[in-house]
């Protein structure tokens, strides 16, 4: 591989990672795009290595505010979400659900814009974490339900929470895509070789988030959830075109 192809893959992945250290999400939105547009095979093993790096540091970093009670809810709502996802592709095409999912979290977004608030409950987190597992498998975005239900959050906790969640998804992934060939030792090798610059966009982000007020995190969070849906849109309807 092209040394230059590793830099520009380096780059995306530590904007990607410093976008998610201070709003809480969205490196994969950020990143996914450009690495595929240099190196597909990067897509989605090596991305979500980065994303369990990167979640363990955020996890680190403020793990303090870390709510055991409220992700355990969240865990337990992301294994049947995921399943049931698998079970409704088996008759409904993923096209289609990602349209509902992408049409759901963009009306999400408008209620909150209302200022209706989602509390963060045992049980609006297993909805969430659901919900989550239901996106993450038929779009590979499943970070929007839970940043939704956590907006409202005090910073550190939205970014820790979020981490901790994010943590968990990551390892899931990482087996799935380990046993079905998606994650290699190729994947590994390379990862490590991009690491230190999310590594250190990660802790560069760590270092100024308290400049960041919390208004602009939730509304930059509300914008990445629009992204998400607009993207989950987009994949639903790209067929048709094509």
């Amino acid at each position: 591989m092209e040394i230059s192809t590793l830099v520009y893959c380096a780059i995306a992945l530590a904007a990607g990672c410093f976008v998610q250290s201070t709003v809480g999400f969205g490196m994969a939105i950020v990143a996914a795009p450009v690495v595929f547009f240099f190196e597909p095979r990067f897509v989605p093993g090596t991305i979500t290595l980065v994303g369990l790096v990167l979640a363990l540091i955020n996890m680190w970093q403020y793990r303090s505010q870390i709510s055991f009670r409220g992700l355990g809810a969240a865990f337990i709502g992301r294994v049947p979400g995921t399943i049931a996802a698998g079970g409704l592709l088996l008759y409904i095409t993923a096209e289609s659900l990602a349209l509902v999912l992408g049409a759901g979290v963009l009306l999400a977004v408008v209620i909150s814009l209302l200022k209706v608030r989602i509390k963060p409950t045992p049980k609006a987190l297993f909805w969430a974490g659901f919900a989550s597992g239901l996106m993450g498998t038929s779009t590979s975005i499943g970070g929007p339900p839970m940043a939704l239900v956590l907006q409202h959050a005090e910073a550190s906790k939205l970014r820790a929470n979020l981490a901790g969640y994010f943590a968990f998804s990551c390892i899931l992934s990482l087996v799935a895509l380990s046993a079905t060939g998606h994650f290699s030792w190729w994947h590994f090798k390379y990862g490590m070789m991009v690491m230190p610059a999310p590594i250190l966009a990660s802790l560069f982000a760590y270092r100024i988030q308290h400049l960041i007020k919390a208004e602009w995190l939730r509304y930059a969070l509300l914008v990445l959830c629009s992204v998400s849906g607009v993207i989950a849109i987009w994949q639903g309807m790209a067929p048709k075109f094509v």
